[in-house]
């Protein structure tokens, strides 16, 4: 009996690790302080920059610039400030400048996670 208490105490704790994870990695997410989350999978060298798609994991975002000495990087900051209305000092890069998977962190009290996730969706039907 003691070692099914210990597997049932495992298996609640790695539920609740999953639960926590799982919520954690959506594409749109907000994080212990507050700040919006977008997880990107950029696709530098497009005719003009769009949002593609926005999937349960990522947001796709096509990027008018090559993936050469942040031209890309700079061209998704200014993208995504037109798209979702943001300021400058509203977005940045919180994870990923070199790679095609991103995580862009929003910091306001303009809009809210809901209306993040409007936007990019109203964005993406666009295209």
């Amino acid at each position: 009996m003691v070692s099914t208490k210990k597997s049932s105490k495992n298996a609640s704790k790695v539920d609740s690790d999953v639960a926590t994870t799982s919520n954690s990695q959506s594409a749109v997410s907000v994080n212990e302080n507050g700040q919006i989350i977008l997880r990107i999978h950029a696709k530098p060298g497009a005719k003009k920059s769009a949002i593609t798609d926005v999937g349960e994991e990522e947001i796709g975002v096509s990027i008018a610039a090559p993936p050469r000495d942040g031209a890309a990087n700079e061209e998704l900051i200014s993208s995504m400030m037109h798209f979702l209305g943001l300021r400058k000092a509203e977005i940045d890069f919180d994870k990923g400048a070199k790679s095609r998977s991103k995580v862009l962190l929003i910091t306001t009290k303009r809009y809210s996670k809901e209306q993040i996730e409007e936007k990019l969706k109203v964005c993406a039907a666009e295209n």
